[in-house]
């Protein structure tokens, strides 16, 4: 009965002492987890980036990135040269005129056409007209259906193709000279959205064709 109850007080002291260090144990780790520095993540943000995507919401749902644009950058799509820089570089100089060109009678109602004569030195170079339009091969097309049917036997130096460039857009160019439609040489060009008409005698063929490259840009 002594050895019994000499047991339970060893078991009893035994049970105290492992209290006591469990104890002692984890108020000294509560203390040490206080002090120490926690690393906090902050959440990421998305960069935004030049050129459309998706950005992924908390939802889970998608939306787009806008796309970033350089202050003062245009998106205007390029047409073509300005045509008043052009004719001051090759000093031609352009003045009003009531001579009516082709493109004028052929053009559909409320579609813009400039028509001038250009001036080289104070003489006549060219009689010079052009229209631009998002529909401007169709317009392309009724002119030389318009113009075939109104050739004399007479007509010389035909020409009708499209001309590549290696650094440049491709060009339709239609081309002659016929008395009974015109006493000058007639040359049309069609680029980009744009379309040209020039008449002009053959001593300023240089010149033209100088103003044709120029336009073709």
């Amino acid at each position: 009965m002594r050895l019994r109850t000499a047991g339970i007080g060893v078991i009893v002291v035994v049970a105290a002492a492992l209290l006591a260090v469990t104890d002692y144990w984890f108020k000294e780790r509560t203390q040490q987890i206080a002090q120490e520095p926690q690393d906090v993540q902050e959440p990421q943000v998305p960069t935004p980036a030049t050129g459309t995507g998706m950005l992924r919401t908390g939802s889970g749902a998608t939306s787009p990135i806008p796309r970033v644009v350089k202050k003062g950058a245009s998106l205007k799509k390029y047409t073509g040269p300005v045509i008043e820089n052009v004719l001051a570089t090759l000093q031609l100089i352009p003045v009003e005129t009531s001579e009516a060109s082709l493109l004028q009678l052929i053009a559909p109602e409320g579609l813009s056409v400039r028509t001038n004569v250009l001036l080289l030195n104070n003489d006549r170079a060219a009689l010079f007209s052009w229209t631009e339009s998002d529909d401007v091969k169709t317009l392309f097309s009724a002119l030389k259906q318009a113009l075939q049917e109104q050739f004399s036997p007479k007509v010389q130096d035909l020409i009708d193709e499209t001309r590549t460039q290696e650094n440049g857009p491709p060009v339709d160019i239609l081309s002659f000279f016929d008395p009974a439609i015109s006493a000058e040489k007639v040359v049309f060009l069609r680029v980009r959205t744009r379309l040209y008409e020039l008449h002009f005698a053959k001593e300023k063929e240089g010149m033209m064709n100088r103003l044709i490259a120029e336009l073709s840009r």
